[in-house]
């Protein structure tokens, strides 16, 4: 099978979850398939790489635009004339499957110039995000998802919430959509590093680090975070709180800390590669996952897989990936003292957290891998396959690929 995957984002470049979650399918898909992604290139990267059979190819992204919203819909020119040429070069494709909106004005030019069937992964949506759909930009984002689920064969979801979501806020038939959870590669949490080392570029010997590791936007909730220092450190005063990521709240976030005075006990790194972050994960005395809003959660599972207490909010996705008291502990979602309990429980109580950091592995290893989702969802290409290859809609004769440019 000859698969063309199109998204914004793909590591080493990362933005959120998807590229990590992408990066994690892929990987598991090339064991079998002949796997390409089509990507969003960025200074200093390769446009051609090849691991095995996983070719990646990345265009110049580097768009002047006003906003982020023109800028999606100029790279999305970009993508589809990096896509033609990827299936100029190496022929029919069996089916292309888009990441989110960003990629879906491209993923419906393949589908109509080369009628192939689109599968699409619906990763987050913007009524999610926002709350609500209650901005113009916002309307148009919301338009093109819509898009998206309806002209896919099939919608793919990382999470039961996610699948409802899909339904109320697309419109969109339950027997259409598939939930296919995420995984987390275990091999990235057991190289070897300076334990010492690591710990000494974030906090003293003798800190206890809380981490956070998300954008800096009001739906990943670093700000529940700050507020529930106040209701952590009298109980635990040498505890160092690492918030990793960017975004535009990031500013605001360090006001608050300085109003709060609480500023000495937090660090803001910014962005930080992979295997640093994964050896963050493993030197944190807790990692902390409090978004308000949260399709899936994987870091969580990261966490979980790096052998760290974690403590969620309970909402989204993160519900169905944490059993409170048994792998993980779950909080209130947007409500600092209740995430400063779960902090404060983990912190207090070594020998429940090495409880739950055992089941936690377990879990990791036994329901959320790359291998089992990349088998899923080879069972919904087949079923999309053998739909397609009895339908009116499949071309009588092959498409002259070399009419397309």
């Amino acid at each position: 099978m000859r698969i063309l995957h199109l998204s914004w984002e793909f590591p080493p470049k990362k933005i959120g979850g998807l590229a990590t979650a992408l990066h994690g399918l892929v990987g598991a898909q090339a064991q079998k398939h002949e796997v390409h992604v089509v990507t969003c290139g960025f200074d200093g990267c390769k446009p051609y790489e090849r691991k095995g059979k996983l070719h990646i190819h990345r265009f110049d992204s580097n768009i002047p635009s006003k906003d982020f919203l023109s800028w999606a819909l100029s790279m999305n020119m970009y993508m589809k004339m990096s896509a033609a040429d990827v299936i100029n070069k190496y022929g029919k494709f069996d089916l292309v499957h888009a990441h989110d909106w960003l990629s879906a004005l491209a993923a419906f030019f393949v589908k109509y110039t080369y009628r192939v069937p689109l599968v699409s992964t619906i990763h987050s949506t913007e009524h999610g995000r926002r709350q609500g759909v209650h901005e113009s930009y916002q309307r148009v984002i919301h338009d093109v998802e819509s898009k998206l689920v309806y002209e896919s064969w099939r919608v793919i979801t990382c999470s039961h919430f996610m699948k409802y979501q899909v339904m109320d806020v697309f419109n969109c038939p339950g027997d259409k959509i598939d939930v296919v959870g995420n995984g987390v590669l275990l091999e990235q949490f057991t190289e070897e590093f300076n334990w010492e080392e690591v710990k000494s570029r974030f906090a003293l010997p003798h800190e206890r680090i809380i981490l956070f590791v998300g954008r800096m936007v009001p739906e990943k909730g670093c700000d529940v975070l700050v507020g529930a220092a106040r209701f952590v450190l009298p109980h635990h005063p040498n505890v160092k709180f690492i918030c990793v990521g960017s975004g535009y709240m990031r500013d605001k976030y360090l006001d608050d800390s300085r109003f709060l005075g609480v500023h000495d006990k937090f660090y803001f790194p910014g962005y930080i590669d992979d295997r640093t972050l994964h050896a963050l994960m493993r030197v944190a005395d807790a990692v902390v996952v409090p978004s308000r809003y949260e399709p899936f959660g994987i870091v969580a599972l990261e966490a979980m897989a790096a052998r760290t207490p974690v403590v969620v909010s309970d909402t989204g996705g993160l519900s169905e990936v944490v059993e409170h008291d048994k792998d993980g502990l779950k909080v209130w979602a947007g409500h600092s003292e209740s995430l400063a309990w779960g902090i404060n429980r983990v912190l207090g109580d070594h020998g429940h957290s090495q409880w739950l950091v055992s089941n936690a592995f377990e879990k990791v290893k036994t329901v959320f891998n790359w291998k089992m989702a990349a088998g899923k969802t080879d069972e919904i290409y087949t079923r999309v396959l053998s739909e397609y290859h009895v339908n009116r809609w499949k071309p009588k004769i092959p498409i002259d690929m070399s009419s397309h440019s």
